[in-house]
């Protein structure tokens, strides 16, 4: 019996990685679907460059207790389909994959790096942009001005916006650092992780890390602010090179801290003499049971349709709306939606109204379903509203057959506008805006492809 269940080491390394198939098929399709940032690619061909140097170091067979740990949280991400949401379940499923990996290595190395770089694989961006994209950028903001005004200049923030000599400049999605924030703990993470450095040393240095992002990030966004605002003049590429200077700087900072933390002892060779591995079969079992689980309960997770009555406009700015009906994504979208879609034609423009009840992830900034749809954005600024004070986000939308001018905004019930979907979340959730609300998006086709 025992030589019957005597696997290979890699076998049991599969065996989190198949049964949480629905969560990497979720990941796969927010990868690649346009409205993430694909850096996770890069975190997961790091890993496995790690996992192959180290290949001949691996035991011969798993630790039990790594592998219990990997079992209960492959457990833990496939039940918990009701009440997490996505993200948050596909954390717990790498955590379970890394610990099925720690299972295989030799005991006493560093774990810290490996984990981190796992969690950085998952599609974060986006997500980290709507929760801290807005509090990033008034910090950003706020700091630049205090900066930009020890200089002589005359700013003032409003929000997340500079008034620069009367100008509005937007301190936009980009320059909240949430990429550079990604960028420095990858390069943190994987150079810990090639050097083995000491999970001790590297979690002393994790807020360092944060202090040199958000300062080399401060720095970038007023140089950015000058040249936008015309007070400094420069060639057109200064912009992008401005960013990509303050980038390879922050990396060779990150670099220089990860070299000279201390490094644990390097393994000679694998482990011959492993703990016998119990309950073989059931662990087998176990894992088999959790990947046929979705397939099993499928019917339960699909949302039911939000049948609340929402009164439309007949008007906008003065033109009639003529309903559209709602196409089949955005059918699906609806389905769990916290309010209400609807679509319409005003005779010159589309229009995309989105009525919401509560402060939820799920009113995604207008650009982002753009991108999934495969277009380009570009030209993004801040216009005042037509006979409104308030403002609204424009921005050009460029595929191979057409061009659109795309506008968003989002208005409380008292009236008050946002132009950024974080900035709407958080006013929201600390009650400085009150519900409903409606999230208003326009698309005006400037060129169309004629065949």
């Amino acid at each position: 019996m025992h030589a019957r269940w005597q696997l290979p080491g890699g076998v049991w390394l599969l065996l989190p990685v198949v049964a949480l198939w629905p969560l990497w098929q979720w990941s796969a399709s927010r990868l690649f679907d346009g409205s993430d940032d694909p850096f996770g690619i890069l975190a997961l061909l790091a890993l496995l460059l790690l996992l192959g140097r180290e290949r001949a170091r691996l035991l011969p067979a798993p630790r039990p207790s790594w592998l219990l740990g990997a079992l209960l949280l492959s457990a833990c991400a496939t039940f918990s389909a009701a009440a997490w949401p996505m993200l948050l379940r596909a954390a717990l499923g790498v955590c379970a994959v890394m610990a099925g990996i720690q299972a295989l290595r030799q005991p006493a190395q560093p774990r810290l790096a490996w984990f981190g770089l796992a969690v950085l694989a998952l599609p974060l961006l986006a997500s980290l942009q709507f929760f801290l994209g807005y509090p990033l950028r008034v910090i950003t903001a706020e700091v630049s001005s205090w900066l930009l005004q020890l200089g002589g200049v005359a700013v003032e923030r409003r929000g997340s916006t500079l008034q620069v000599a009367g100008q509005l400049v937007m301190v936009d999605a980009p320059c909240s650092g949430i990429q550079m924030i990604w960028v420095a703990y990858f390069t943190a993470f994987f150079s810990a992780a090639w050097w083995r450095v000491s999970d001790g040393s590297l979690l002393r240095r994790l807020p360092l890390l944060g202090a040199l992002v958000l300062v080399g990030n401060i720095l970038r966004n007023s140089v950015l602010v000058m040249l936008e605002s015309g007070q400094w003049q420069g060639a057109p590429w200064l912009h992008e090179g401005v960013g990509l200077l303050v980038f390879a700087v922050v990396c060779l900072l990150v670099l220089r801290l990860m070299a000279g933390a201390p490094q644990a002892a390097s393994p000679a060779q694998a482990l011959q003499g492993v703990q016998a591995l119990p309950g073989r079969p059931l662990l087998l079992a176990a894992f088999a049971g959790l990947a046929c689980w979705p397939l099993l309960g499928e019917q339960a997770s699909a949302g039911a349709p939000q049948t609340s009555f929402v009164e439309w406009p007949q008007q906008f700015e003065g033109r009639p709306l003529q309903p559209l009906a709602l196409s089949e994504v955005e059918q699906r979208f609806a389905a769990g939606f916290p309010g209400a879609i609807a679509r319409f034609d005003d005779g010159e423009r589309l229009l995309s109204l989105r009525h919401v009840t509560r402060p939820s992830r799920k009113l995604h900034p207008a650009a982002d379903c753009y991108r999934a749809l495969g277009f380009v954005i570009e030209r993004i600024s801040l216009q005042r509203r037509v006979g409104n004070p308030g403002l609204q986000r424009c921005f050009t939308a460029r595929d191979g057959q057409s061009v659109q001018r795309v506008c968003e905004y989002i208005e409380d019930a008292a009236g008050q506008s946002f132009t950024d979907t974080s900035a709407w979340y958080w006013a929201a959730l600390s009650g400085r805006s009150a519900g409903p609300w409606l999230a208003v998006t326009t698309a005006t086709v400037i060129t169309a492809q004629t065949r």
